[in-house]
């Protein structure tokens, strides 16, 4: 009996379990895989050349993709996912041959409040889409299928945008496009260089390239900069430089002192501590000015003063000059004249000159010891008239 009744709960269990199986809904959910090689039915080459299209409207993901020459709009719809539910399709030819560098755009059905299945009209799809041809500096030139009430910036966005080149002073990009019209942007005029030279308290002088219409500002860049030495008192930044120009950065004149001497028939003979562009005249005047015996004639002015220079102010010579009797009937060097100097042993007219020479040069003697100063006058001949001399 036991056994009878396992069988029997065996065979019901095994009804249960084929009557609650059969009764479970499978429900399959579609997944969009991306149309790819394998299952496309076209055969393509490696020769095949490839471009792009943008898509957008009601396809599930409106992008730019990758076209192969001659592929049909069905291909390029199913590459971005299908149609959306929305998608008015009445009016497209999926058949259609792929233009390259082309945009589509899906239409979404037209719906209106007081009747809800009205179809869309081909009257309705030429007054909300037109067709515009779009060339010149844009990056993906091409006829794109737009907006009736699509502005040129608009447009222009769709074409990818402008390129570096692209001039757009003479667009109008608010302006609304037209069925069939054309956008061209033009290519901004070469720019043109000018050859300029530079020179003077410059780091590297030399010729320089710029762009027409360039300053000074941006060629004193281009050469370096200014040495430490420029005069920036004197130049005009802003100045704008022709082909050809040639520009001089002029130097700071820097004045340097030196130490002169002044002697001779001037009221304060000294060392003066002046510039070094002063004069003869204006020394003179810094020393007083001259004495009533100065030789104003014999004068140089013109001497260029330099480090060390001496001006030597000679004293007037009369010709019946007689000079100061000494005392002790010795001969003044400071006043003698050239016939008094021959009196003495071992002075010829020469190297008497030269003692009148050289007080005119440097004025008086200090002491009898001086004469050996001048130019031929050794020890041996002082040592001769120094006994018969004097600078009293």
């Amino acid at each position: 009996m036991k056994k009878y009744l396992a069988y029997g709960i065996i065979i019901i269990g095994l009804l249960g379990f084929f009557y609650f199986n059969n009764k479970t809904e499978v429900k399959d959910t579609q997944v969009y895989q991306p149309l790819n090689e394998e299952n496309n039915n076209i055969k393509h080459t490696s020769e095949d050349a490839i471009y792009y299209v943008e898509i957008r409207g009601e396809v599930r993901f409106p992008n730019v993709y990758q076209i192969r020459e001659n592929e049909i709009l069905k291909t390029l719809i199913d590459k971005a996912g299908g149609l959306t539910e929305e998608a008015d399709i009445s009016m497209i030819n999926q058949a259609a041959i792929v233009e390259k560098n082309s945009l589509i755009v899906i239409p979404k059905v037209i719906k209106e409040d007081f009747h809800e299945e009205v179809p869309t009209t081909e009257v309705d799809i030429v007054e909300n889409y037109i067709y515009v041809d779009v060339k010149g500096e844009v990056n993906n030139p091409g006829v794109y299928w737009v907006k009736a009430s699509s502005r040129v910036f608009e447009v222009i966005d769709l074409a990818g945008g402008l390129t570096s080149l692209a001039d757009t002073s003479g667009i109008y990009l608010s302006e609304i496009v037209k069925d069939g019209s054309t956008i061209i942007v033009p290519k901004l005029d070469e720019v043109v260089d000018i050859t300029v030279q530079i020179t003077g308290a410059i780091n590297r002088p030399g010729y320089y390239q710029l762009p027409a219409g360039s300053t000074l500002e941006a060629l004193i860049a281009e050469a370096g900069g200014l040495t430490v030495k420029a005069d920036k008192t004197t130049i005009n930044y802003h100045l704008s430089l022709t082909d050809g120009d040639v520009i001089t950065v002029q130097e700071m004149i820097v004045i340097e002192k030196i130490y002169v001497s002044i002697k001779g028939e001037v009221i304060n003979p000294g060392v003066y501590y002046v510039e070094e562009t002063i004069s003869v005249k204006d020394l003179i005047t810094l020393a007083g000015g001259l004495t009533e015996y100065a030789n104003a004639q014999a004068i140089n002015y013109n001497q260029t003063l330099i480090l060390g220079s001496i001006v030597l102010v000679p004293k007037i010579l009369v010709d019946d000059y007689e000079p100061i009797t000494e005392p002790s009937g010795l001969i003044n060097i400071n006043t003698a004249s050239l016939d008094e100097l021959q009196t003495l042993k071992g002075i010829g007219e020469i190297l008497g000159q030269r003692i009148i020479d050289y007080r005119n040069e440097y004025g008086y003697f200090q002491n009898i010891e001086d004469i050996q100063l001048v130019s031929g006058i050794k020890s041996s001949i002082y040592e001769e008239i120094k006994d018969f001399i004097t600078v009293g």
